[in-house]
């Protein structure tokens, strides 16, 4: 992701200076999602009958004295992350009002009071849906694997804390 944002030169854009991404592959809250403006933990879902790697994707946290933590939005395949949070991005640019940064737009439609097209989390969510869906695994089965994997995916969990 940090290589896409660098290449779209979205690392100069001062709208999006105070929003954070934070991203693990554990479920825990070791890598902090919980308090990132836009937040994702790691898991599995049963997409047209095959598991793919997923994670769940959380809008509107931050953190210090005023810290919120992030509400659990939906679940996107591993292989469309980047693209659902470039259209978060895009949606925001197309609906913010003045000055409004990306992190005030996130906690504004995460609190129900996002402008007129995307309202709440609900609306979001409806806006994402395209961008989520994969094609069968006959059609692309390299959006069933993990990244670094040449296999197919499947959930398993192993021995220590993150496993639990």
């Amino acid at each position: 992701m940090q290589r896409k944002f660098l290449e779209l030169g979205l690392d100069t854009d001062d709208s999006l200076r105070d929003a954070t991404i934070k991203i693990s592959g554990c479920p825990n809250s070791c890598g902090q999602h919980e308090i990132a403006t836009i937040g994702f933990f790691g898991g599995a879902t049963r997409v047209n009958n095959s598991m793919t790697p997923t994670y769940t994707m959380l809008f509107g946290g931050s953190a210090g004295e005023q810290g919120e933590l992030a509400k659990a939005a939906m679940r996107v395949p591993a292989k469309r992350v980047i693209d659902t949070v470039l259209k978060v991005i895009e949606l925001y640019k197309q609906q913010k009002t003045g000055n409004e940064s990306l992190h005030q737009w996130v906690v504004n439609v995460t609190k129900g009071q996002g402008p007129a097209g995307i309202k709440n989390l609900e609306g979001l969510k409806a806006a994402l849906a395209q961008v989520i869906q994969l094609p069968t695994p006959d059609q692309d089965p390299e959006a069933y694997r993990d990244y670094g994997s040449d296999s197919t995916f499947s959930a398993k969990t192993a021995r220590g804390e993150c496993a639990a």
